[in-house]
C-alpha cells in the first residue's frame, strides 16, 4: 500500500491563470474590435459586451483570477506563475496537473508547447525537473524519470509513443493506482533532450487539421506524463523511502461552433466529440463546486473527466490554464471561457505526498541489481574455482604433450637405428602416442572453450547490471559547494514567500465575502438615522449582488441559446447527411436484403460504434481495402469463435462499376 506523510489533511484550491493571446491577421481583416481589458497589477479582467465596446455607458464584467497575462506576455514568465510551483511539488512526491482550456485557435497549444525559440510550459518543466535533480538531492539519492504521451481522439484513448498509435487503449481504475491507462509505454529518461525527442515523437502522431478558425488545429486532447521517483534516506527515521511525483500536461481540444469552423465529414465529427468531452468536463467542475454535497460527480461520462479524475477534487494540486482572443468576434466563447475558469477556481483538491508505493520502476530496478549482484558473485566464486582447477588441467595436458613430443622426438631417433621388426614396433607405439595426443588437444579445447563461456556469461551480467544502473540518475556533485546550497535555499524560500502571499490574499478575499454576506438584523443602533443609513447601505449590497446574479442567469441563457442553435445546425447537418444515406440504401441495397445486413451488425454501447460481422467480406474489402468502412464508420473485428467466417456465405460482385453488392439467397 502506498505510505502518505502524516500531515494535517488541508485542502487546495485549483489555481487559475488568464492569458489572452494577441489578435491574429484574420480577426484584423474582419475588423474586429477589442472587447477585453487585461489588468495585470489587480489580476483581473474586464470584458466589454461587443455591442458598446464605443459607448461611453458600455456595459462590462469583471473577472479576478490568481495570475492574468495579456498578449505581451513572455513564455517564461507564464511557466513561473502556472507550473513552477506544481513541478517543484511533484520533485517532492506529489501529484500535479496543468491542463490548457480554451477555445480553439485561442493559444493553448503555443502555451503548452511553444516553438523552439519560444519554449512553452512543458519543455521549461523538462528543463526546471533535471535542474532540480542536480541541485535539491544528495550525491546518495536516485531519481528515475519516466516519459509517456498519450491522446483522446473521438473518445478513443491512444498511446502516442506506442508501436501502433491508432491502437485503441483502455482505461482502468485501481485503489492504488487511480485510474490510468492499461499497456501505455514509457520511457525512461535522463536529460532533457532525451525527454524532448520522446515529445517530438509524440506529437509527430498526434491527429490535427485545419479549420477555419486555426491551420493547425489540434483534434485531440493531449496529455504529457513525466513520473519523477525519488530514492533518499529520511531525516526522522534515518531510513530510505522512495517518493513519486506524477506531472500530467494536459493540453485540450478547443471547444468549437460548426458555423465558426466551417467543419464537414469527419472534422465534424471530430468537433462534435470535442465539444461532448469538454462539455462532460463542465459538468465535473460545475458539480464539484455545487453547494450539494452529495450530488453526482459524473466522472465517467467521457474518457477526459475519468483521466482528469484525480485531478479535479483528488489527489492533485491542479492549475488551469483558461486562453482566449480578445476579438470581439469571439465574446461568446470568451464569456464561456471565463465562467468556466471562475467555476474552477473553487474546486478544492487534496494533494498529499505519496511515499513508498508498491511496484515502482525505482524499487523494480533495485531489486533487479541486487538479484544480478547475487548471481554475479555466486558465479565468480564458481568461476574462481573452475578457472583455478582448470588452469591445473590446462597445465597438465600441456606438460603431457610436451612429454608426448619427447617421446616422439625418441622414437625418431631410435628408429633410425633399430632394424626392420623393430621400426615396426616403435611405429605403432608412435601411432598410440598420436592417438593420446589428439585426445589431450580435444580435452584441451573443451576446457578453454568452458573458462571463455564463464568469463562471457560473467561479463554479459555485469554488462546488464550497468546498463539498469544508467537508466537511474543521482543527486548532484556540486551540493558541497556553498553557492549551489545557497541557491537551493533561495529558491524554497522564494516558493514559501510566494505560497504565503497568495494563502494571505485568499483570507482577505475570505474576510470581504464574510464581511458582506452579514446580515445581523438585531444589531444595536444609536439612533434613528444611524439605523436608516445602515440598513440602507445593507439594501444597496444586496441589491447590487441581486443585478450581478441577475446579470449572470441572464448571460448565462444567452450563452445556453448559442449553444442550443449550434447544437441544431449540427443536427440540420446530420440529418442531411442522414438523407444521403439512406437514399444510397434505397436505390443500391434490395429490401429483401436490409433485414438480413441489420442482423449482421451490432451496437456498442461501450464505444458508440457498429461491428460489422464478417466485414472481410465487404465489398470495399474484396476490392483491396479501398474506401472501406465509409467516412464516418467504425466497424470492428469480431471474434471468429462469435460468429464463425466462412467465405461461401456471402458473394460480392465487381461485374459493373455501378454494383456494390450482390448476396446469395442461401445466406
Amino acid at each position: 500500500m502506498t505510505k502518505h506523510i502524516e500531515l494535517p489533511q488541508q485542502s487546495e484550491a485549483v489555481k487559475v491563470i488568464i492569458r489572452c493571446r494577441p489578435m491574429n491577421q484574420k480577426e484584423k481583416t474582419r475588423g474586429c474590435q477589442k472587447c477585453v481589458q487585461i489588468l495585470s497589477s489587480e489580476n483581473s479582467v474586464i470584458v466589454k459586451k461587443p455591442d458598446n465596446v464605443n459607448s461611453g455607458e458600455a456595459a462590462s464584467k469583471q473577472y479576478t483570477f490568481d495570475a492574468v497575462f495579456d498578449e505581451d506576455s513572455i513564455q517564461q514568465d507564464v511557466y513561473e506563475k502556472a507550473a513552477r510551483g506544481i513541478v517543484d511539488s511533484v520533485i517532492e512526491g506529489y501529484n500535479g496537473t496543468v491542463f490548457a482550456y480554451g477555445q480553439t485557435g485561442s493559444g493553448k497549444t503555443f502555451s503548452m508547447e511553444g516553438s523552439p525559440n519560444l519554449p512553452g510550459l512543458i519543455p521549461n518543466a523538462f528543463k526546471h525537473i533535471f535542474e532540480a535533480i542536480q541541485k535539491s538531492f544528495a550525491e546518495e539519492a536516485s531519481c528515475l524519470v519516466q516519459a509517456s504521451m498519450l491522446e483522446i481522439y473521438n473518445e478513443e484513448v491512444r498511446d502516442l509513443l506506442g508501436k501502433n498509435p491508432r491502437q485503441k487503449l483502455d482505461l482502468k481504475e485501481d485503489p492504488e493506482k487511480g485510474v490510468y491507462v492499461k499497456d501505455l509505454s514509457s520511457y525512461v529518461v535522463k536529460s532533457v533532450e532525451e525527454i524532448e525527442k520522446v515529445m517530438n515523437k509524440g506529437k509527430s502522431n498526434r491527429e490535427v487539421g485545419a479549420t477555419d478558425m486555426n491551420q493547425d488545429s489540434s483534434r485531440s486532447h493531449c496529455v504529457f506524463i513525466v513520473k519523477v521517483e525519488t530514492k533518499q534516506k529520511s531525516q526522522l527515521d534515518n531510513e530510505e523511502h522512495i517518493r513519486v511525483g506524477t506531472l500530467n500536461m494536459v493540453d485540450l481540444a478547443g471547444s468549437e461552433r460548426s458555423k465558426k469552423t466551417g467543419a464537414t465529414g469527419i472534422r465534424a465529427k471530430e468537433g462534435i466529440n470535442i465539444n461532448r468531452s469538454l462539455s462532460a468536463l463542465g459538468q465535473v467542475i460545475y458539480a464539484l463546486v455545487s453547494p450539494d454535497k452529495n450530488r453526482h460527480i459524473p466522472y465517467r461520462n467521457s474518457k477526459l473527466t475519468r483521466l482528469l479524475q484525480g485531478s479535479l477534487g483528488g489527489n492533485a494540486k491542479t492549475v488551469m490554464l483558461a486562453a482566449f482572443s480578445p476579438a470581439d468576434y469571439n465574446y461568446d466563447e470568451t464569456m464561456s471561457t471565463l465562467r468556466y475558469a471562475t467555476a474552477c477556481k473553487k474546486i478544492k483538491n487534496k494533494p498529499r505526498v505519496n511515499q513508498d508505493p508498491k511496484d515502482t520502476m525505482l524499487q523494480l530496478m533495485q531489486d533487479e541489481i541486487d538479484k544480478l549482484k547475487k548471481q554475479l558473485d555466486a558465479q565468480e566464486k564458481v568461476a574462481t574455482g573452475e578457472i583455478s582447477s582448470g588452469e591445473d588441467h590446462a597445465n597438465k595436458l600441456r606438460k603431457l604433450l610436451e612429454q608426448n613430443d619427447l617421446e616422439k622426438e625418441k622414437i625418431r631417433m631410435e628408429l633410425e637405428q633399430k632394424s626392420q621388426k623393430e621400426k615396426e614396433a616403435l611405429m605403432k607405439r608412435q601411432e598410440k602416442i598420436d592417438e593420446e595426443r589428439r585426445h589431450v588437444e580435444e580435452e584441451l579445447k573443451k576446457q578453454e572453450s568452458v573458462l571463455e563461456k564463464s568469463k562471457r556469461e560473467e561479463e554479459e551480467l555485469r554488462m546488464k547490471m550497468k546498463q539498469i544502473q544508467n537508466q537511474v540518475m543521482h543527486g548532484g556533485v556540486n551540493l558541497i559547494e556553498a553557492t549551489t546550497q545557497q541557491q537551493a535555499r533561495l529558491d524554497r524560500l522564494q516558493t514559501e514567500m510566494t505560497e504565503k502571499k497568495q494563502q494571505e490574499e485568499q483570507l482577505e478575499k475570505l474576510l470581504e465575502q464574510q464581511e458582506e454576506e452579514r446580515l445581523d438584523l438585531e444589531q444595536n443602533y444609536a439612533s434613528k438615522q444611524e439605523e436608516v443609513q445602515q440598513k440602507t447601505k445593507k439594501i444597496k449590497k444586496l441589491w447590487t449582488r441581486y443585478q450581478s446574479a441577475k446579470n449572470e442567469v441572464q448571460d448565462i441563457e444567452y450563452e445556453f441559446q448559442k449553444e442550443r442553435e449550434d447544437y441544431l445546425y449540427t443536427i440540420r447537418h446530420l440529418e442531411r447527411d442522414l438523407k444521403l444515406k439512406m437514399k444510397i440504401v434505397e436505390h443500391f441495397i434490395p429490401q429483401h436484403m436490409l433485414g438480413k445486413i441489420r442482423g449482421m451488425c451490432q451496437w456498442n454501447e461501450a464505444d458508440d460504434t457498429w461491428i460489422v460481422r464478417n466485414r472481410e467480406l465487404c465489398g470495399n474489402y474484396v476490392r483491396g481495402g479501398a474506401g472501406a468502412g465509409g467516412e464516418g464508420y467504425d466497424y470492428e473485428d469480431d471474434s471468429e469463435e462469435e460468429y464463425g467466417t466462412n467465405a461461401d456465405e456471402m458473394h460480392f460482385s465487381d461485374a459493373q462499376g455501378h454494383v456494390y453488392f450482390s448476396y446469395n439467397d442461401q445466406y
